[in-house]
């Protein structure tokens, strides 16, 4: 008997669920235009017939919440956090925010916050 055989078995979570499983093998959104920093939010539609991580996504997004959060609370690939939030957007569970177009904004104060909060990192 090895000194390893008196310690208690640690049972692991596996809570992992595979991506392609999560979004039905798409790979596709059925919204177009949805990037990592589009902020979503849940709409007054009752979420009651949701299952999964559709549930989860809308509850998490009760206030604006990018897609990347999104993705990194449901531990899967951005491109599944897409198809989720498209589908829901889809069904009028989520709302997208408009997200700035263009190169950069033209507001020069968050531009300095940016550049103090990467400095802070």
């Amino acid at each position: 008997m090895s000194p390893l055989d008196d310690e208690p078995m640690i049972e692991q979570e596996t809570d992992f669920v595979r991506p392609y499983l999560v979004t039905g093998g798409r790979t596709k959104s059925k919204v177009d235009g949805l990037k990592l920093e589009t902020l979503v939010q849940a709409t007054n539609k009752p979420t009651s017939n949701l299952r999964f991580e559709a549930a989860k996504v809308a509850a998490q997004c009760s206030t604006a919440t990018s897609i990347a959060e999104v993705s990194a609370h449901l531990s899967v690939p951005f491109g599944a956090a897409k198809v989720i939030v498209g589908d829901l957007i889809a069904s009028g569970h989520l709302q997208a925010h408009r997200t700035l177009e263009g190169n950069a904004p033209d507001d020069v104060q968050l531009i300095t916050r940016l550049i103090s909060g990467v400095r802070r990192l």
